[in-house]
């Protein structure tokens, strides 16, 4: 049998990831000295008998090696096929929404790349309807946290008063990545979706747009995000179809010239379902204020647009990075890191549509006009 394939001991495994986690988090290289057995035993809590078979693992497994009478090296600080830390990762009902699937996606993939052992755990429940969710609301996820299978948790959703006093109580620290007008928590990464909104407005405005709408997920996020315009109410991408067939039904004097919204996927229905149902003659297209994910290469077909572009991957890397400062440094304050970003293309709200046919155009296209 392989070593990895070894069961061992949960006090053991424990230490095990421990010293794998020393490693990276120490930047150890090849031939560097480790802490005696006793500093392990001390710095662990655990007894000299699991710290001597977590050594004796990790020497088989060719990352530490043991000089008699001199001490404990690093051998290879890859560690191989071990993780150092398990962090679970709370993910928002992903159903019809592509940008919080690759933004799950970007978070563990870096953590993965930190060295860290990923739990996904999926919200069961409806994030519109249940804004705030509690742990019981991702299956698995409150076991992991009363037994210390977990040793951080990234959320995607914010946790509700009872699941953040639980991740107190154990003593696992939690980041939230998400907008910041929804963060309830101590330690987050967050969008600030207000200043975007009220940046889109202006700009808009400032180019002759005379009749603003605000596309809004639901009554409560309007009321939230309320930026002095009317709300549209729709969710997802039939949301902004239904949207579209609407504004289509109201007279041509009533109709808005400008749309705000933080929402790409309400924004690309809307878009959609405007030009297919003007075919063959657009007449109709508003310009709309929104954001783009730089990773999903999205475009839209018009080229009446205001766009502000957005990496998931940097935003989950800020958030990767202060949750394993949190798992190394349980003291930190409680911090929110606002993630910027800003316009990549002009506004033309008085631009008659160039492609009549509805052509799909590239954003990128945009940006030189």
């Amino acid at each position: 049998m392989k070593p990895y394939a070894k069961k061992l001991p949960r006090k053991v495994e424990f230490a095990r990831d421990a010293i794998v986690a020393y490693v990276s988090d120490h930047s150890l290289t090849a031939g560097d000295r480790m802490p005696s057995y006793a500093a392990l035993r001390q710095l662990l809590g655990v007894g000299s008998l699991t710290i001597a078979q977590a050594v004796e693992n990790l020497c088989e497994l060719g990352i530490l090696e043991v000089q008699d009478k001199i001490g404990i090296f690093v051998k290879d600080p890859r560690c191989g096929l071990l993780t150092g830390r398990t962090i679970g990762v709370a993910i928002r009902n992903l159903a019809g929404s592509a940008y919080a699937a690759t933004l799950a996606g970007y978070i563990q993939k870096l953590l993965n790349a930190r060295n860290c052992r990923c739990l996904a755990f999926f919200q069961t429940s409806d994030p519109v309807h249940v804004p705030n969710p509690g742990l019981q609301d991702f299956p698995g996820l409150e076991q992991a946290v009363t037994e210390h299978r977990c040793d951080g948790i990234i959320s995607c959703c914010p946790f509700d008063e009872r699941a953040q006093k639980v991740l107190k109580e154990a003593d696992i620290p939690c980041c939230f990545i998400g907008d910041r007008d929804q963060n309830t928590m101590d330690h987050a990464v967050v969008i600030d979706v207000d200043a975007f909104l009220a940046q889109a407005v202006r700009t808009l405005s400032g180019a002759g747009c005379g009749k603003l709408v605000q596309l809004c997920v639901s009554p409560e996020q309007a009321e939230k995000r309320s930026c002095g315009i009317r709300p549209l109410i729709g969710a997802g991408y039939s949301g902004g179809v239904e949207i579209a067939r609407k504004l289509l039904q109201t007279p041509a004097a009533g109709r808005p010239d400008g749309i705000v919204s933080d929402d790409d996927t309400v924004v690309s229905g809307l878009l959609a379902e405007l030009i297919k149902e003007q075919l063959p003659e657009v007449h109709y297209l508003p310009c709309i204020a929104t954001i783009i994910h730089r990773e999903l290469d999205e475009c839209y077909p018009s080229g009446s647009m205001l766009l502000f572009e957005q990496s998931i991957e940097d935003f989950a890397l800020l958030a990767v990075d202060l949750l394993l400062r949190l798992t190394q440094d349980r003291k930190t304050a409680g911090k929110q890191i606002i993630y910027r970003f800003n316009p990549i293309a002009g506004a033309a709200p008085k631009q008659k549509p160039e492609r009549k046919s509805g052509t799909r155009r590239d954003h990128k296209d945009l940006s030189t006009k």
